[in-house]
């Protein structure tokens, strides 16, 4: 039962949002069905149960709710809940028109309209506006509601205008706006997608990465006050740092438009709009400007404080890693350490031990704290294959730096098995971390005075495609050489 459409769609919601459909269900405008209400009442239960996740649901104790000892129909079985599904989608829909306060100003125009309620005429349009105010967000289909809202209140006014054989100069008047709405919400759409296609050419091939109109779309922007108008002026600064990555200035205005707007745009909005500063920040750092390390780490505070990182009160474990990991590259170590401890309850229960432990050995490893590191990783068994690849990284690193050159050597022909027997890590991945216990094999074997061994293999490892550790290994036979590393 709990693989069904309707029970997975039910456990999906807020406790508000279980209490609320429970009204709403029990309402006759919407259901007259009793047993869907019963049927609600047995699964809403079941989904409140802290032993909801670790029990079965019955088929028969469900059927018994609803029919005592009867014999069960799958039929009527199977129409029950495919008409709990088709409620619970009708609800869903209710919330979202509720709270858009636009939907509703534009529905209510319509129905003036459509029922002729000329005595309405007045009061509906000043609700219509009322409404209208009270939207918050500021994308760009707010603008395209605002359209809509325009063009219903002329074809509004012109209607009733024409019945009563006056002419006032609101209709004239309102072409203007209906004609500006339209035009901001075009036109940042298209700035919108144009940047979003110049992101995606970075990840896979784009044969056509030009919008259509995109060169005289971007003429228009540019010769218009857009920064009073929040998507199409922080759209078009994410587009000005993909084109132009180079000029700094781009990025600290979008980090200025980001702090003035990002409020006002929905939550998902929000994160891809926050996205594209971090991987802004990612792509100069990956080039080499290791400044753009703090700006990282300040755009991850940033996001920690507005909780724009979070997806229902919850950190993603590589959002975790990742902040951890710009923590240790900055040496805020105490920083580090004190953000993994307070905020693993952000961690979602399956992921936070792994999340856990791994970050705290990677902290120690940074502080050379070696042992520590060691004692973290030894007895972990890692679910997640980026964990478990990047701890036996930290792990190698370890058991060098404490001279622990036969353990380390077993650790390495281990490995190296578990990466060739592991179909299911990535093939780009493998080789990368089989380049590390290569190397490092290769690294274990060497002594001070081979010095040309050492310039081989360094020159080799140089040769090399990055992969793990490389600045670690290179470091490692700088001081078998005795040069100083850095």
């Amino acid at each position: 039962m709990k693989d069904t459409k309707a029970y997975i769609a039910l456990e999906s919601l807020t406790v508000y949002e279980l209490n609320r459909f429970g009204k709403f269900i029990k309402s006759p405008y919407f259901n007259i069905n009793e047993n869907l209400t019963t049927l609600f009442n047995t699964l809403y239960d079941e989904i409140r149960s802290s032993k909801a996740s670790k029990t079965t649901l019955d088929k028969a104790f469900v059927w018994n709710s609803l029919h005592g000892k009867a014999d069960i129909d799958d039929v009527r079985f199977r129409k029950l809940f495919s008409d709990l599904l088709k409620l619970i989608e009708r609800f869903l829909s209710q919330e979202q028109f509720d709270n858009n306060p636009l939907h509703r100003a534009n529905y209510l125009l319509k129905a003036i309209s459509s029922k002729n309620l000329e005595k309405l005429y007045s009061s509906s349009i000043s609700t219509a506006r009322r409404l209208s105010n009270q939207q918050l967000e500021k994308t760009a289909s707010y603008y395209y509601y605002q359209y809509q809202i325009e063009k219903n209140l002329f074809s509004l006014t012109s209607e009733f205008e024409k019945k009563a054989k006056v002419k006032s100069d609101t209709s004239v008047i309102n072409i203007s706006d209906i004609a500006h709405n339209l035009d901001i919400f075009y036109l940042a759409e298209k700035i919108k997608y144009q940047s979003s296609l110049l992101e995606y050419k970075n990840v896979v091939t784009i044969e056509n990465d030009k919008i259509l109109f995109i060169d005289d779309i971007i003429k228009q922007i540019q010769n218009m006050d857009f920064e009073s108008i929040p998507p199409i002026a922080i759209y078009y600064q994410i587009y000005l740092t993909l084109v132009e990555p180079e000029n700094e200035v781009h990025f600290q205005k979008l980090k200025e438009l980001i702090d003035i707007y990002l409020i006002i745009f929905p939550i998902e909005e929000a994160k891809g709009i926050y996205e594209s500063a971090i991987n802004y920040c990612v792509k100069r750092i990956n080039t080499g400007s290791q400044n753009y390390l703090e700006e990282l780490f300040l755009l991850y505070q940033y996001g920690l404080d507005h909780k724009i990182m979070l997806t229902k009160n919850e950190i993603s474990p590589t959002s975790f890693r990742n902040i951890c990991f710009i923590g240790v590259r900055l040496q805020k170590y105490d920083w580090t350490e004190n953000f993994i401890l307070e905020n693993q309850k952000l961690l979602n229960p399956k992921y936070r031990n792994n999340a856990v432990t791994f970050n705290l050995a990677r902290v120690a490893t940074y502080r050379k704290e070696f042992n520590k590191v060691i004692e973290y990783l030894r007895e972990v068994t890692f679910d997640d294959i980026v964990y478990e690849l990047s701890s036996k990284a930290l792990q190698i690193s370890a058991y060098y730096e404490l001279d622990e050159i036969d353990v380390l050597a077993s650790f390495l022909s281990s490995f190296k098995t578990f990466l060739r027997r592991n179909s299911k890590i990535p093939e780009r991945r493998k080789n990368n971390y089989l380049k590390l216990v290569i190397f490092t094999q290769k690294l274990i074997r060497l002594a001070p005075h081979m010095t040309k061994e050492i310039k081989k293999l360094e020159e080799e490892i140089q040769d090399s495609e990055n992969f793990s550790d490389k600045k670690w290994i290179l470091e490692k036979l700088k001081e078998l050489q005795g040069l100083p590393v850095g």
